[in-house]
Order: structure tokens, then C-alpha cells, then sequence
């Protein structure tokens, strides 16, 4: 019995293990075919998203296809743009390139039609000289031709008049009348003779040639005509030119000598109200003895000016004068300025010709705004009109 019990045992233990094993092996199996579904989960959702929302939850699979595709989709995206960003700026360069371009033809296309405007206005003023050189040739020519047929008229006439004073003069009778006949005859034989020979000697004076055939032909000739004529006329105005200098330097170099001659009047806008009257002259003025001139300002103070260079020698008061001013021009002329409401310069001042000395005005034995003036040539007094 014992022995049977033990048997049951060893059985039992047996069955169970291989039941055991059994399950092992069914485990593994399932292991293993878990593990074939997740890779091949694995193989075909490479990217899995989970999406929640107020209904429930989504979940996104994303297949390495996909991911390609986008891959490719985004390149040919990113790439298209950037090529047609670079398109864009190539073709507005080239926009901007044609428009400077453009710009630059329309300037010079203005540029070439002003300079057209001008050789057109130059060319009809050419052909307007040329017309005009052409019509004083012709009149030129008619003149000398009308010139050299009233010689060749004057000619004949002498001719005429030697000729029947020589055959009257051989019917004469008496010797008295034959011999007055030839004296004149001879006279006027003499006289004709002259006059042709002056004839000839100005006609023939151009190498026996007439010089007075057409003169201007052609274009060309015109143009060679007038470059001639322009070349002489150059010439002359190098010569003009060159004595016009010498003539220049001449008259300044006399001005140079003569600038400290008082000339004009010392003040602009003014009346002669006293003139010169050195000898008390009833009829001049108001008839009493006056040096100088008195210049009216009618009551306005004006500038005085001194009329030539010089130094001033005196610049006071004086009881009749007033203030005034005495200038001495080195060539035995002074001038003297009186009644000044001021003096403006002093004594050893050198001065030029239209230099503010004074201001007018009425000190001294004055009725009026006015200025004396006064000038005197080695120490006589001379009319300032005649230095006007």
C-alpha cells in the first residue's frame, strides 16, 4: 500500500511539472507573439499623438511614409520660396537697373535735342550770313562794273573831242587863227592824253586784269570767302588789340597825371545859389565879391566829397567859414570846403578823388544849409565851372 501510495506521488509530481513546463512554454509563446505585434506596431506607427478634447480623446498614427512625404513637402515649400524670393530680387534689380537706364537715355536724348535746336539755330544764322556776304558781293560787283563802264564812257568822250578838235583845227585859214587852234589843240591833245593815261593807270592798276567778274560762285567758295575774310579780320583785331593797348597805357598814364585836377562838384543833389564872382560884379549873383560857388542842399545835409586827390593841409574853424576843410592836390591846385556841419577828416589825411571829407551844413556867416566851395591854381582863384 505504501509502495502504491508512493507511486501516486512520483506521478502526480511528474504531471505537475510537466504542466508546469507547459505553461512556461505558452507563456513565452505569448511573450514572444506580444512582442511580434508591438514591433510590428512599431514597424507600421512611427509617431503616435494622443489628442484630447471636451468629447473624448483622438489618437494620431504617423507612418514613416507620412513623414517622408512631409519631409519632401517641406523642402519643395522651403525650396519654391526661396527661389522665388531670389527671383523677385534679381528681377527688381533688373527693374531698377532698366529704369536708371532709361533715366540716362531721356537725359541724353534732351542733351541731343538741344544740341540739335542749336546747330539748326546756328545754321540758318550761317546761311542768313552767307545770304547776306552773297548780296553785298553782288552789289559790289554791279558797283565796279557800272564803275568800269563810266571809264570806258569817259574814254570814249575824250577820244571824241581830240579827234574833232584835231580835224577843226585844220580847216582853219589865217595863220594867226591856225596857230591859237593848235595851241589849243595841243592843250586839250594834252589833257586828253592825261586823262586816258589816268584812266588806263586805274583801270590796268590790277595787273591788266578785270578784277570785277563774279566773285562768289559756289558754297564752297563762299565759305572759303568768308574764312578768308574772318582770317584778315583776326589779324587786324590782333593789331587793333595790340595798339589798343599802348593807346590804353598811354591814357592811363595821363589820368595818372592829371587825377589831382579838381574836376566836378563836391556834392550831388544841389542848386547854385552864389556863383563865382571874384571881382563884385553887379550883374552876377547878388553882386558881391564871391570866391568860389555856393552849392544849395536846400536844407538837407549831404555828403561833401573831395573833386581830386590830395592831403588835407587845414581842417578848422573859421568865423566866416565855419568848419571847413582845405586840401592841397601837389600840382599847385587846392580846393577849399566851407559852412560843413562837420569835418570828417584831419589835417595830413591823404584823400582820393570822391572820398567823404565833410557833411554840409550853415556855421559860420551862413543863411542856408549849403556848401562853399572854392579853388584856387597857384594861389589864384578860378571858376569851378570850369572844372565841371
Amino acid at each position: 500500500m505504501a509502495e502504491n501510495e508512493n507511486f501516486s506521488k512520483d506521478n502526480n509530481t511528474e504531471n505537475i511539472l510537466t504542466e508546469n513546463t507547459e505553461l512556461t512554454e505558452n507563456t513565452e509563446n505569448t511573450a514572444s507573439a506580444e512582442n511580434t505585434q508591438a514591433e510590428a506596431k512599431v514597424d507600421k506607427h512611427l509617431i503616435t499623438l494622443h489628442l484630447s478634447h471636451k468629447n473624448g480623446s483622438k489618437t494620431l498614427h504617423l507612418k514613416k511614409g507620412h513623414l517622408i512625404a512631409a519631409s519632401v513637402a517641406a523642402f519643395l515649400v522651403l525650396g519654391g520660396g526661396a527661389y522665388a524670393g531670389v527671383s523677385y530680387l534679381q528681377t527688381q534689380n533688373r527693374l531698377t537697373n532698366s529704369q536708371q537706364q532709361l533715366a540716362e537715355m531721356e537725359k541724353e536724348n534732351r542733351k541731343l535735342t538741344q544740341r540739335t535746336e542749336i546747330l539748326e539755330n546756328e545754321n540758318e544764322e550761317y546761311t542768313q550770313h552767307i545770304n547776306e556776304i552773297q548780296m553785298k558781293t553782288e552789289e559790289l560787283e554791279n558797283k565796279m562794273t557800272e564803275l568800269e563802264n563810266t571809264k570806258q564812257s569817259l574814254a570814249e568822250e575824250i577820244n571824241n573831242m581830240s579827234g574833232s578838235t584835231t580835224s577843226t583845227t585844220t580847216t582853219e585859214s589865217t595863220e594867226d587863227a591856225s596857230a591859237a587852234s593848235n595851241d589849243t589843240a595841243s592843250a586839250e591833245a594834252d589833257l586828253s592824253t592825261a586823262c586816258l593815261s589816268i584812266l588806263e593807270n586805274g583801270s590796268t592798276s590790277q595787273s591788266g586784269e578785270k578784277t570785277f567778274t563774279t566773285i562768289v560762285t559756289t558754297s564752297y567758295n563762299k565759305a572759303t570767302s568768308l574764312s578768308a575774310q574772318l582770317d584778315k579780320m583776326n589779324v587786324m583785331l590782333d593789331l587793333t588789340g595790340a595798339s589798343f593797348v599802348d593807346v590804353a597805357t598811354n591814357v592811363t598814364e595821363t589820368l595818372a597825371q592829371y587825377s589831382n585836377v579838381p574836376m566836378g562838384y563836391p556834392v550831388e543833389d544841389y542848386v547854385m545859389s552864389t556863383e563865382f564872382n571874384p571881382d563884385g560884379d553887379p550883374t552876377i549873383s547878388d553882386g558881391r565879391v564871391h570866391k568860389g560857388v555856393d552849392l544849395s542842399t536846400r536844407s538837407q545835409i549831404l555828403p561833401i566829397s573831395a573833386t581830386a586827390a590830395g592831403t588835407v593841409v587845414e581842417a578848422t574853424y573859421h568865423d566866416d567859414y565855419g568848419y571847413y576843410v582845405k586840401i592841397d592836390h601837389g600840382n599847385g591846385f587846392t580846393t577849399l570846403y566851407a559852412h560843413n556841419s562837420e569835418n570828417l577828416v584831419e589835417v595830413g589825411d591823404t584823400v582820393k578823388k570822391g572820398d567823404v571829407i565833410a557833411m554840409t551844413g550853415s556855421t559860420g556867416m551862413s543863411t542856408g544849409i549849403h556848401c562853399h566851395y572854392e579853388i584856387q591854381l597857384n594861389g589864384i582863384y578860378q571858376n569851378p565851372k570850369d572844372y565841371e
